[in-house]
């Protein structure tokens, strides 16, 4: 697979990045390797020699060079790996960047502009075999600085348009990936957080006819106004248990938990404000929830343009939501397990930006090898049984077992 051979993935993944020279091209590939070769290092450590140094800080101070052609580059490698007839999923998220250094001072506000930090702001789509689960690559990524008055008051953003809100960028995001994708946007399945429950958005994935499972943040109206989402949700009987491995996260132990599965279709209403201008749509709900006794039981409610008439359905249909930690892991190798973009020190806007681009598509390059390390280690541990009879594996496991044991300390 290309992806072991680092020089072969860069030249794959940047190769038709149009910076305007071809010889810019060929430095930005040059340095593309290196630093997936020496992960986390930084740009000094990662180049052979000097000459090498000097080349890639050229390319990184060079005006003439924008993130936005880097990245395109990217996507379009992506969007190659992704024209197979294939089905997809396309898991989105926001991040965003902290930066404490002195070149903060021309970034944007990456929380309330009291608590003064800076940094970049950055939504992602990444683009996942629904079936295998296997990462293909980025297909799009929006990045910008958040000015002080996206804090303004409620009342204050009600009053903007949609278009102008920091929240069009999801629909931004899939209008983007469907201009890469073409005719292949249609076996495409967005799959997002609360966030992005915004009826403007289900609308217009519905009218554009473009899938999605977004896990729901409003209780909203239903048929004629009387009845509402939560509340039909939870009367509904469940068709079907699984388990669920629950890992540990915060003040959460982790445990093993009895998920109950439930789906209706419903006739989501506009909320009030709105309806004169959008129709109602018509979507399925999925709810898993847990029976298991816990004072905070996990409960997922999801709505999705998928049809769903068994249990079967409902269970995949959960499935491509908890695909969705994909993102999360992507966003820890890029920004501190791996690439560790916000410790870089580069000392401009545009120089951060381009950095930041190019290492974005490294942390999907980790997580594409470690896709194939845990695969790789799944086919070694199934073909045990193929190579070795039961008392051979018995025998090596006991082996191995007394060799691993021999020096440890007897608890006190």
């Amino acid at each position: 697979m290309f992806i072991s051979d680092t020089a072969h993935w860069s030249k794959s993944t940047f190769g038709t990045c149009d910076l305007g020279d071809k010889r810019r091209t060929k430095r930005l590939i040059q340095m593309v390797t290196s630093l997936a070769r020496n992960i986390g290092q930084s740009v000094v450590k990662s180049m052979d020699n000097d000459s090498e140094v000097e080349g890639a800080y050229r390319l990184l101070r060079n005006p003439k060079v924008l993130g936005k052609d880097i990245a395109e580059g990217g996507f379009q490698a992506t969007a190659t790996l992704a024209k197979k007839g294939m089905r997809l999923l396309a898991l989105e998220d926001t991040t965003s960047l902290n930066f404490s250094h002195g070149v903060s001072e021309g970034l944007g506000y990456i929380g309330p502009p009291s608590q003064k930090k800076k940094g970049i702001q950055v939504h992602s789509i990444v683009l996942v075999n629904a079936q295998s689960k296997e990462t293909l690559g980025l297909i799009e990524q929006t990045r910008w600085h958040r000015k002080a008055s996206v804090h303004a008051k409620k009342n204050q953003r009600l009053a903007e348009d949609y278009t102008d809100k920091e929240s069009f960028k999801w629909q931004r995001s899939s209008e983007k990936m469907a201009a890469r994708l073409g005719d292949d946007m249609r076996q495409v399945i967005s799959v997002c957080d609360r966030e992005s429950d915004i009826y403007e958005y289900l609308d217009y994935k519905v009218s554009h006819q473009q899938g999605f499972v977004i896990r729901t943040r409003h209780n909203r109206k239903l048929n004629d106004s009387k009845e509402k989402l939560f509340e039909r949700i939870r009367e509904l009987k469940g068709v079907g248990t699984y388990t669920l491995d629950i890992v540990q996260k915060r003040g959460r132990k982790a445990r093993q938990a009895t998920m109950e599965l439930a789906y209706a279709p419903v006739r989501v209403l506009a909320p009030d404000r709105k309806q004169k201008d959008y129709s109602p749509i018509e979507l399925t709900v999925v709810s898993c929830r847990e029976t298991s006794k816990t004072d905070h039981p996990v409960e997922w409610i999801l709505l999705t343009t998928e049809v769903i008439k068994t249990a079967e359905d409902a269970r995949r249909i959960v499935g491509y939501y908890a695909a969705r930690w994909k993102i999360e892991e992507f966003h820890k190798a890029w920004k501190s397990g791996g690439t560790q973009i916000e410790k870089s020190r580069l000392q401009s806007e545009g120089n951060l930006e381009r950095m930041a681009v190019i290492l974005s598509f490294i942390a999907i390059r980790l997580l594409q090898l470690r896709e194939v390390i845990d695969t790789e280690k799944a086919l070694r541990s199934k073909d045990c049984s193929h190579i070795l009879n039961n008392i051979q594996w018995r025998i090596l496991w006991q082996k191995l077992e007394k060799k691993n044991t021999q020096g440890r300390q007897n608890p006190v």
